[in-house]
């Protein structure tokens, strides 16, 4: 039996091989504090009924690991699996690999699969990153260009659901409804698919990366190329930008972390967001709903405000934007279970209450 993690995304350190048991952790590597995303795959276990010992605390969320046996189609395996720190797993007689994580994964090569099918999405690259690799840059543009929208995802590079979310906001764009027609006609979408590349493409945590993490870097002294890019490319946007969004998934699992929220702003932007909130909670059509009452306010919790991120960068410096950032669970909302389409629905009810947004706050509607 062999356990791998040599692949984009994988994450794993193996500890031990006993028989049918296998120890093994996460591997943090620069995070400084305990986090909790992993990924490997087994080669050779076909037959066997092997149990997983994780090493480094409880690292299932409420609908277990992920497993995919096709080298396509990933599926929760459930709690029933699980037995504290552990999780078994039956491999079939012929099933020679199998892939595991704690959520579903994206990686480039998952945006490269998704963008064959949508060519009217124009690839550029912002910059090359700190280890040699190309830091997308996605654009669709609108025939008159009356507006910016700016939206990241993956500035925590294990946040892997706000990658599915991204790709119904995009497919959202080029659909033929009012809003759709109206984002076509107004809406330039700037994104930025994987703002931590390396994260990505290494399967590292991202979150809370010494000295710091990517939203932490919209300072004065910005630590990362992909930053220091980004902020010159929205200070060329300032006359046009109405609203960004900042696409992210919460801690592992219980209370408002297994429901889609908002993070609450200061005012005046606060009211902005309750507008937006109330036109996200009326039109949504998904499977996966989301509810004003558990965006979590400005000031509570860990929402203080602080530290250099993308939101607050935005709001700091062009005032006229409503700065978004969006919640989206790894594997529950509102007890339903989160698949990779259910992540891609909201994000075409993201996209449709932007539009209605953008069309209320320009007077165009």
């Amino acid at each position: 039996m062999n356990i791998e993690a040599d692949f984009p995304g994988g994450n794993i350190l193996v500890d031990s091989v006993q028989g049918d048991t296998v120890c093994l952790r996460q591997d943090r590597r620069t995070t400084t504090e305990w986090w909790f995303y992993w990924r490997f795959r087994v080669r050779g276990a076909a037959g066997r009924t092997i149990r997983f010992q994780f090493t480094d605390g409880d690292v299932f969320g409420v609908r277990g690991p992920c497993v995919c046996t096709d080298g396509a189609d990933w599926r929760w395996l459930g709690r029933e699996c699980v037995d504290g720190t552990a999780f078994t797993y039956a491999f079939a007689e012929n099933e020679d690999r199998a892939d595991f994580a704690f959520c579903i994964p994206y990686v480039e090569a998952d945006l490269r699969t998704f963008l064959t099918w949508h060519p009217d999405v124009r690839q550029n690259v912002l910059t090359t990153s700190e280890r040699g690799r190309a830091v997308e840059h996605l654009t669709l543009s609108s025939r008159l260009g009356s507006f910016v929208v700016p939206i990241t995802a993956r500035l925590h590079a294990c946040e892997t659901m706000g990658s599915f979310v991204l790709e119904g906001i995009l497919a959202f764009w080029r659909e033929d409804s009012p809003e759709s027609r109206f984002l076509q006609e107004h809406v330039d979408l700037q994104i930025i698919p994987f703002f931590d590349k390396d994260g990505v493409e290494e399967g590292d945590q991202g979150k809370l990366r010494a000295p710091h993490d990517h939203n932490r870097d919209f300072g004065p002294t910005p630590r990362y190329a992909a930053t220091r890019a980004w902020m010159a490319l929205l200070n060329a946007w300032r006359e046009k930008m109405i609203v960004a969004f900042d696409i992210h998934c919460p801690w592992i699992r219980g209370g408002r972390n297994e429901e889609i929220f908002l993070v609450g702003s200061p005012e005046p932007w606060q009211a902005r967001q309750e507008r937006f909130a109330a036109l996200l909670e009326q039109g949504q059509a998904g499977e996966l709903t989301y509810h004003a009452q558990n965006n979590i306010p400005y000031g509570a919790e860990w929402n203080t405000g602080e530290g250099n991120t993308f939101t607050r960068f935005v709001r700091d410096n062009y005032p006229v934007a409503f700065a978004g950032a969006v919640e989206f669970p790894y594997a529950a909302a509102g007890g339903q279970t989160v698949t990779a389409d259910g992540a891609r629905a909201f994000g075409r009810d993201l996209a449709r209450a932007l539009s209605q947004y953008v069309q209320e706050h320009s007077g165009l509607c």
